[in-house]
């Protein structure tokens, strides 16, 4: 596995180093304080391995183990959330390679009986969903959260997490390909598979919402942070659950972003595909695999949650003028999104390995996250924002920001050695640093109406 994650970097003499600091990476990521992250860190750098082959290894875990082929469900608890979901492992899985992901989030028809199913009959239901799939595909691990007839799959961050942790979770206990990572929906379930792409973009291959909706205008602000996922969508014409134009509306404005994204509009099938048409679909998904370092980026948002400010290797972290602050309450579930009134942009590019372009919106505060795969770290770096030079030096890398940012997306979904911190109410400086900002502070609003400033701080 080694061999196959350095690729030509891997020197079979010092496979000892690389496990002695594959112990310590496993001991990082169970340390519960940021003290002990401190100490294993040094003792990482004081082996000698460059930041990018630690970077590189990282993704693979210890505890993977020969899977056996079949369904497992999965019930555990992360901090404050409950993980539920249905792990599907294929026949011929091999944990020595890494594997496509497949998460299918079903409607929820099939428990709107009465009476409802217990969870005896929920498990047969789920058993077999995912058996059929497996079956069907027998490629991919799949993966089903389990339907939260409260929550939903969001749109607030409650339900979007109890579909993005069984994501990270899987991946924890098989080796999953984040290159190639799809989302798929049906009726409610493609609502929430646009909603979850466009929140979380950097985690997708391809999503394919089925006969769904993306609405809102918070949403719609959204919907440019596509730009790296690929779109398979299918609508029928005469749909009378919901109306085709949603799907028209946004396909038209992805494809006058210039995106990629592939639409199949059919007659007289009605709201739910044929079999036939759900097969298409998912050969067309399956055939993207994803950049995991896209040279462009685009991430524009109105959110006061850093979370859902980040697309790939641009993160914002405040708003020139965010204006007003609002909560946004949904009709399902608890908690809600906390909005502002203005939102702001970022579109990223890499012009070559020595330069990267901004063009910013209404943006104060924006982090870079970069690696030796994006740019030329060993020389000198310009960054220039609307044509103006705000960044001119080489950047140093760091194993302690690299981890810490896997703590933030995911253990092994991407790896950035670099991070340059602009703030860009400020007037360019001569001597440039990395981290003029290494915790941005963020204003919100308590749901009893108090305006407060928090300010991040490691965990």
């Amino acid at each position: 596995m080694y061999q196959s994650e350095l690729g030509p970097r891997f020197d079979p003499a010092g496979l000892p180093r690389l496990r002695a600091v594959q112990d310590l990476l496993e001991r990082y990521f169970d340390a519960s304080s940021t003290s002990q992250r401190k100490q294993i860190i040094a003792q990482i750098d004081a082996s000698g391995l460059p930041p990018s082959i630690v970077g590189r290894i990282a993704r693979l875990r210890e505890n993977w183990s020969a899977l056996a082929p079949g369904v497992y469900y999965i019930n555990k608890k992360v901090g404050p959330i409950d993980i539920r979901y249905f792990l599907g492992i294929p026949r011929l899985y091999d944990l020595s390679h890494p594997w496509p992901l497949v998460v299918k989030l079903p409607a929820a028809n099939a428990f709107l009986t009465q009476p409802p199913p217990d969870a005896q009959a929920v498990t047969q239901i789920y058993t077999q969903w995912m058996t059929d799939e497996l079956t069907a595909h027998p490629d991919a691990i799949v993966v089903m959260p389990l339907l939260n007839l409260d929550e939903l799959y969001g749109p607030g961050p409650i339900g979007m997490n109890l579909v993005m942790q069984p994501i990270l979770d899987a991946a924890d206990l098989a080796n999953v390909d984040p290159a190639r990572v799809y989302l798929i929906g049906h009726s409610m379930a493609a609502h929430a598979v646009w909603n979850l792409a466009i929140h979380y973009p950097t985690y997708f291959a391809a999503i394919n919402p089925m006969a769904g909706s993306a609405h809102d205008s918070w949403q719609r602000i959204r919907l440019g942070n596509l730009e790296n996922v690929l779109c398979i969508v299918w609508h029928d014409a005469s749909d009378d659950v919901v109306n085709v134009d949603e799907s028209r509306s946004i396909v038209a404005y992805l494809r006058n972003l210039k995106y990629d994204v592939d639409y199949t509009e059919t007659r007289d099938l009605g709201h739910v595909p044929s079999p036939q048409i759900i097969e298409d679909e998912y050969k067309k998904l399956r055939s993207r695999t994803r950049d995991l370092y896209p040279p462009r980026v685009f991430i524009q948002s109105n959110n006061s949650d850093t979370p859902y400010n980040r697309a790939d290797w641009v993160q914002i972290y405040q708003p020139m003028t965010p204006g007003e602050q609002a909560k946004v309450q949904f009709s399902r579930g608890r908690g809600g999104m906390y909005l502002y009134q203005n939102s702001f942009r970022v579109i990223a590019e890499i012009s070559d390995p020595h330069t990267i372009k901004l063009a910013t919106h209404n943006v104060r505060l924006v982090r870079l996250y970069l690696n030796d795969q994006l740019v030329d770290l060993d020389h000198p770096l310009k960054v220039i924002v609307n044509g103006v030079t705000h960044y001119d030096a080489v950047v140093p890398q760091s194993t302690e920001e690299m981890l810490k940012d896997q703590l933030f997306l995911g253990r092994g979904w991407r790896y950035y050695t670099a991070v340059i911190d602009l703030d860009l109410s400020e007037s360019p400086a001569t001597a440039p640093t990395t981290r003029p900002h290494p915790h941005a502070p963020i204003e919100y609003t308590t749901p009893e109406g108090e305006r407060k400033i928090f300010v991040p701080k490691d965990n």
